[in-house]
């Protein structure tokens, strides 16, 4: 599908977007990162934004927690029940950690799960010496959920990751009406854990956060709000198990006092939900180094006045600083530009 049939404009095409981000060194500015910001309020009305609103970008794994919504839907219809640490694994890009990995097997154990049906494969080394299982990979919590899904619907899991498996098919539907948006009109992918990724304009990922933060004030069915709900309080009762210590969607809800969701995709998207406001955030070259999208986040948050933005749990993300190799002080650091000064809420 083409970029205008899906509503959007794409990453590279006009307008250019903003330098966001610098990296200085002594007197030098060394290199810049571009990118997008769109700030959402109520029923999706962009109140301020930076760069184009509408630039399509890939959701990645900040699809997460609206696929976990689907799960928990399909399971207690079906007569199961998820706990709060499975809903919130289910949402999460982890860092594969022992409590990460203690609840994954207990999904397996719970749901009597197939891990040989996992189409992600295995991580990279954690550490020196080891492998990792299938169970450390950052998105097992997401594909142990989409076997539950797949339970639940009455269905083989087998083939999970097929574009028009029904697990698929009804992510697109579940998933399409929490973010007001026709999934199945939209341009896809494969993600980098191998199932489907797709591409919706920014303002679209920034509603989709506002929704989450706000399931009250998102205009949806009584079960979906339910459901969004209590994806909403996973995140919030166990900020760990969506990533794990020191990464910026953890320490965002940590930060947060109770009223503050996050969740990072892939290439520099970083959606955030806050009491009445959605964000939405993309840097256009991907963000490799993951520093720029920490920084031009949190710089976004204070724009629009975000209180989770004064929490002393953003330090390591306000600005980062590259360390000396020799154990000094930082030589170089990645802060955010004046293009901030102009993001103010209407």
């Amino acid at each position: 599908m083409s970029a205008a049939a899906a509503g959007g404009t794409p990453i590279g095409v006009d307008p250019v977007a903003p330098v966001l981000v610098q990296v200085v060194r002594g007197e030098i500015v060394e290199a810049q990162h571009r990118g997008d910001v769109v700030v959402v309020g109520d029923g999706g009305l962009v109140r301020a934004s930076l760069g184009a609103a509408d630039r399509l970008v890939s959701l990645r794994s900040a699809i997460k927690p609206f696929t976990a919504v689907a799960v928990l839907m399909a399971v207690e219809s079906s007569g199961g029940e998820v706990n709060s640490e499975a809903v919130a694994l289910s949402s999460a890009s982890h860092s594969g950690s022992e409590e990460h990995v203690a609840v994954a097997e207990e999904m397996v154990r719970r749901y009597e799960l197939d891990v040989d049906l996992l189409v992600h494969g295995r991580p990279s080394p954690i550490r020196s010496g080891s492998s990792g299982t299938l169970l450390q990979h950052m998105c097992s919590g997401q594909h142990l959920s989409l076997l539950m899904l797949a339970k639940a619907l009455g269905v083989d899991g087998r083939g999970y990751d097929d574009y028009q498996h029904p697990v698929q098919q009804r992510l697109r539907a579940v998933v399409g009406e929490l973010l007001g948006t026709d999934l199945n009109a939209a341009p896809w992918g494969m993600d980098g854990c191998a199932i489907p990724t797709y591409a919706v304009p920014l303002h679209v990922a920034a509603e989709g956060a506002r929704r989450w933060a706000n399931p009250e004030a998102a205009g949806l069915s009584s079960d979906l709000t339910a459901a969004l709900q209590r994806v909403r309080a996973a995140a919030i009762a166990h900020p760990r198990l969506i990533a794990g210590g020191g990464f910026l969607d953890t320490d965002l809800i940590r930060g947060g006092d109770g009223v503050v969701v996050a969740k990072q995709g892939a290439e520099g998207l970083c959606l955030v939900g806050a009491p009445g406001i959605g964000i939405a955030l993309h840097t256009d070259d991907g963000d490799a180094a993951a520093r720029a999208g920490r920084v031009a986040t949190v710089a976004a948050l204070r724009a629009a006045g975000a209180a989770v933005a004064s929490s002393t749990t953003l330090e390591l993300h306000r600005t980062v600083q590259l360390p000396d190799p020799r154990g000094g002080s930082a030589i170089a650091r990645a802060e955010a530009t004046s293009a901030f000064d102009a993001l103010r809420l209407s």
